[in-house]
């Protein structure tokens, strides 16, 4: 059964980005900030469903000991966000995909975790991989203008990589010391809306968790859906499932992410960078099935 629900979350996760471009002429801040309130909304709702007795267990303690994480996880989101808002989704996700390698680097140098030579070498294609399909040797022709938007969003996409990479490797300590996913999750909640209100209160600027003055809801809602139900079926599929190939699999959601940027969005892309994103995904896999 875990099979299903893991092929049901990496497909969603796949249209997730999509859902996400299409609500992206906000201002990045305020799509990052609505974006992590209603996620994380969705997260301790689901928990407390799941496990009504965290509410009880909630540990002042443990939130200060998860702070790092929660910080690094909230600026990679913030990076996701503009880097979706600034270039195509297919090439974006693409290099975005280079977060298992900070990951990896960390689980090296600091957890003394063992490391061959194919890992080292695969690593090291992915991210001379990731370096060219975000070159851009279009037309000439091209307006200045939209070249610094794709070198933004380059630039938005290796700070998701470095982040994100940064959180997941934190994420992973956390569980290993409170051997509970969902509590992690869960406590990751409590302290980014309580930060979310925090920030309103001081700034007063209340107008960013007003949904109203978000431009097309109806995508930032999907959008919001679809990321935290990929988020909670891979979650299911954790629960029997092995991690590792669960983490194989799921790697698979940018080729639904390419295939919906082409036909969804229309985004044009060489056959080239066809091939160079192809490499990348394949690079991932590797790495991924090392591990097992």
């Amino acid at each position: 059964m875990w099979l299903y629900w893991c092929l049901l979350s990496t497909v969603i996760s796949g249209f997730t980005s999509v859902a996400m471009k299409k609500c992206s002429n906000n201002e990045p801040k305020r799509i990052a900030i609505m974006g992590l309130l209603s996620y994380h909304s969705i997260m301790i709702l689901v928990s407390l469903i799941a496990n009504p007795e965290f509410i009880t267990n909630l540990n002042f303690v443990d939130i200060i000991t998860m702070l790092p994480g929660i910080i690094m996880q909230s600026i990679g989101f913030y990076c996701m966000i503009s880097a979706t808002k600034y270039g195509k989704v297919a090439i974006t996700s693409s290099i975005q995909k280079a977060k298992v390698v900070v990951t990896f680097l960390l689980g090296i140098i600091i957890l003394k975790e063992n490391c061959t030579i194919l890992q080292l070498v695969v690593s090291s294609i992915l991210v001379v991989l990731s370096i060219m399909v975000a070159k851009n040797k279009d037309n000439k022709a091209k307006k200045e203008v939209d070249k610094k938007l794709e070198q933004k969003a380059i630039m938005y996409s290796y700070g998701f990589v470095v982040f994100n990479g940064i959180s997941n490797f934190i994420n992973k300590i956390y569980v290993a010391k409170y051997q509970s996913p969902l509590y992690v999750v869960f406590n990751y909640a409590v302290i980014i809306i309580i930060g979310i209100l925090a920030y309103c209160l001081i700034t007063k600027q209340w107008n960013y968790i007003d949904i109203r003055k978000v431009n097309s809801k109806r995508y930032f809602i999907l959008q919001s859906l679809l990321d935290a139900s990929s988020s909670i079926f891979d979650r299911f599929a954790l629960l029997n499932g092995n991690v590792s190939v669960i983490s194989v699999i799921s790697t698979s959601s940018i080729v639904i992410t390419i295939l919906a940027s082409r036909f969804i969005l229309k985004e044009k892309i060489s056959f080239k960078k066809y091939l160079m994103i192809l490499g990348i995904f394949i690079c991932v896999l590797i790495l991924a099935l090392i591990k097992m």
